[in-house]
């Protein structure tokens, strides 16, 4: 049996080992289970770019017949070498074709299988981790350390300098998708070609996310203390598609923002954190509402709520409700 955890995938995918040759990798990170996936096809052939070498396959083809993905998997390429298949699974089932393979394992070629999300008792996932030459790899999506390394890592390479409250307000918007992340600091390192310091204003400007972070209406119903208004918008943001994580984040650089102002600054110490758009009168009001120990108390709940939200995606809306409504009840009792 071969599961390899959040933790250790980074490694087991620098490194994979030479007597197993189905993977799969699964988790609610499309964008990190796709670049990992990818990231082991390098490791097993010399050139992904290469059709014979390289073959993506759709699941549900896969599924209708499983002999497609038997006789892609014992195909030699071309001009000699190794090979890969990479299978995205569907809703339907292509166990059957998994088992065909452990049967009567290819030679030359690597599976690589790709999902989201599986409990421990899915078939799928069962099958793969309980063969010897298989292993599966769970790629849980990033935590706000591994966004704060990605973060770091990009902006040193671009030689970039960047303001605590960007910094704070970069990390609340990113996150959710590896290969998102990456686009969105990409994004940001073109838009500041010329400048050496990173301000919150730019992050708000040009990082999806970031603006609506900023200012979002449940938030200020909330922080504001009317339950029923902050839960009316929450429902109306989450129906329009609004990410249940993100909301949070943003109550979250919110709250930080507010326990800034009350340290020092007032309204223009939170407006920096990327709020240019939320009337000052809003601000003035929050921060005379807020004490700093009920906000320190409710940062802890509101960052404690976005880890549980990262890990759990299915759970996410649940965490934004409960999250939303504890800010509510504690600006009413200020």
């Amino acid at each position: 049996m071969v599961a390899i955890r959040k933790n250790d995938v980074e490694r087991f995918v620098a490194a994979p080992p030479e007597n197993i040759f189905l993977f799969l990798l699964h988790g609610a990170d499309a964008g990190l289970v796709r670049e990992s996936a990818l990231r082991l096809v390098d490791r097993r052939v010399d050139d992904r770019h290469d059709p014979f070498q390289f073959v993506e396959l759709s699941g549900d083809a896969v599924a209708t017949d499983p002999l497609t993905l038997v006789d892609e998997a014992n195909t030699a390429p071309l001009f000699g070498g190794r090979r890969a298949l990479l299978v995205e699974a569907s809703a339907k089932s292509f166990v059957p074709a998994i088992e065909m393979l452990l049967r009567a394992p290819p030679v030359g070629c690597s599976v690589i299988v790709t999902a989201g999300a599986l409990r421990r008792d899915a078939p799928l996932r069962k099958l793969i981790e309980g063969s010897k030459l298989g292993a599966a790899l769970d790629c849980a999506p990033d935590s706000d350390a591994d966004v704060a390394a990605l973060i770091e890592k990009s902006l040193a390479e671009a030689s970039l300098a960047i303001a605590p409250e960007a910094r704070a307000l970069l990390q609340a918007a990113l996150g959710e998708d590896r290969l998102m992340s990456r686009a969105e600091l990409q994004k940001l390192v073109l838009y500041m070609h010329g400048r050496g310091r990173i301000e919150a204003a730019d992050v708000a400007e040009i990082v999806a996310h970031a603006s609506s972070i900023a200012t979002d209406a449940a938030t200020l119903e909330a922080f504001s203390g009317d339950m029923s208004a902050a839960g009316a918008e929450l429902d109306d943001a989450l129906t329009k598609g609004a990410d249940a994580t993100q909301l949070i984040s943003g109550a979250l650089r919110y709250a930080l923002s507010l326990h800034r102002g009350r340290v020092a600054g007032g309204v223009m110490a939170v407006k920096r954190g990327g709020f240019f758009s939320v009337p000052d009168r809003i601000i003035d009001a929050h921060l005379k509402r807020w004490s700093l120990d009920r906000l320190l108390e409710t940062i802890e709940r509101l960052r404690a709520a976005q880890t549980r939200a990262r890990a759990h995606a299915e759970l996410a809306e649940i965490e934004a409700a409960r999250a939303f409504m504890h800010v509510a009840r504690a600006a009413s009792k200020a």
